[in-house]
């Protein structure tokens, strides 16, 4: 693919829908089970904490926008560190497709296709990722450009569908429960997903206005944060803190809600529909990602040698990992989500260990012996 291909708009675009796809759809009854109903003040708080963590990445990659970070990395921490740091950011990457695509074909088998094998939905939806990975990353990027719109229209267009099933009284806690230390869980979890957004740092020889990328990811993090909110006040509206906790997918419940005519009624299989493609590009993107660090480790040319590979590595590891959404939920519960955050503070490592560096004036002594040693 070109060099500086993706505009600032396409980055906003496949961004918000990267964060918001996954949130609404898997990561309400999550978060409303950690922090009740301070889950709307957890999701907040995430937002910054992951606009922290996006900009040191941000800042360290505006330093070589014409460079890949994954070469030029191992000119600031050396190559025994750069290695074992680059293959812990692929694997938790790698980690988090997978467990976004369990909770993709967990939802197809329990609601759309219950009598279908798991192994063909993965496999389908596999092939579907793999081949549009494997076009690069700016069929991902036009894809999240054409299916933005829709998907901002349905996701806006709910709330108001379901707004005569409020229980407005439960309004009540929403907005006199306060208490941080009830919100951290949330926010925390929800800063491992916004966190994700540092991913940038990989892309900046791809983007047509790296130093104007930032404005872009601010403006994806609050569209994907303002959503979210607007999707999780209704929840909590219509099923309160006990029941929304232990639905497996109460966004889908709240579209079942609907008391506004048979055909509105009617129209859940749509915006499902709209909302797997968003899925699929996020996945698309963390494989292009994977892809994209472990060919430049080893040398290859082009990402498009080990796509299928690693496609089909998350399938079936998202097979064999988890039986039932007992146990999924059980591992989400656990240290899983401070290992995420280790892999989206690697570049805030770099930054710092550059910094230094510069104050120093070790990077400028070593660029100079490096022009003297190179031929004329």
């Amino acid at each position: 693919m070109a060099r500086g291909s993706i505009t600032s708009g396409q980055l906003t675009k496949l961004f918000a829908l990267h964060l918001f796809s996954t949130m609404i759809a898997f990561m309400l009854s999550l978060m409303v089970r950690r922090s009740g109903f301070n889950a709307p003040l957890g999701i907040a708080a995430g937002a910054v904490l992951g606009l922290g963590i996006t900009y040191v990445a941000f800042r360290l990659g505006i330093r070589r926008p014409e460079q890949f970070f994954v070469e030029y990395g191992k000119q600031i921490v050396g190559k025994w560190l750069h290695y074992p740091l680059m293959l812990y950011a692929a694997a938790s990457y790698l980690l988090i497709a997978i467990l976004n695509f369990w909770e993709l074909q967990d939802f197809l088998t329990q609601f759309y296709l219950i009598n279908t094998p798991p192994w063909a939905i993965a496999g389908l939806c596999g092939i579907c990722i793999a081949y549009t990975v494997r076009f690069g990353i700016k069929s991902v990027f036009r894809s999240a450009e054409g299916i933005f719109y829709l998907s901002m229209c349905s996701f806006l267009l709910i709330p108001l569908l379901v707004g005569d099933t409020y229980e407005w009284f439960i309004a009540k806690g929403i907005l006199t429960h306060f208490s941080l230390a009830q919100a951290w869980p949330t926010a925390y979890y929800t800063a491992s997903v916004y966190g994700e957004m540092g991913l940038v740092i990989f892309l900046f020889p791809y983007l047509s206005e790296p130093k104007s990328a930032w404005r872009p990811i601010v403006w994806a993090i609050l569209i994907s944060a303002a959503i979210t909110l607007l999707h999780i006040g209704p929840v909590l509206l219509t099923f309160g803190v006990e029941l929304a906790s232990n639905l497996n997918y109460p966004e889908l419940e709240l579209l079942r809600f609907m008391k506004n005519g048979t055909f509105l009624e009617t129209l859940d299989p749509a915006l499902i529909a709209l909302w797997l493609i968003s899925i699929f590009v996020k996945l698309g993107l963390i494989i292009f990602i994977v892809s994209h660090i472990l060919s430049h480790m080893i040398g290859l040319r082009t990402h498009k040698p080990i796509v299928i590979p690693i496609t089909l590595l998350v399938v079936v590891s998202s097979l064999s990992l988890f039986e039932n959404t007992i146990q999924f939920h059980e591992a989400m519960s656990g240290g899983i989500l401070t290992v995420f955050m280790i892999g989206e503070l690697i570049p805030a490592l770099y930054f710092v260990v550059d910094s230094v560096k510069s104050w120093f004036g070790v990077g400028q002594r070593t660029s100079h012996s490096e022009e003297e040693r190179s031929p004329a």
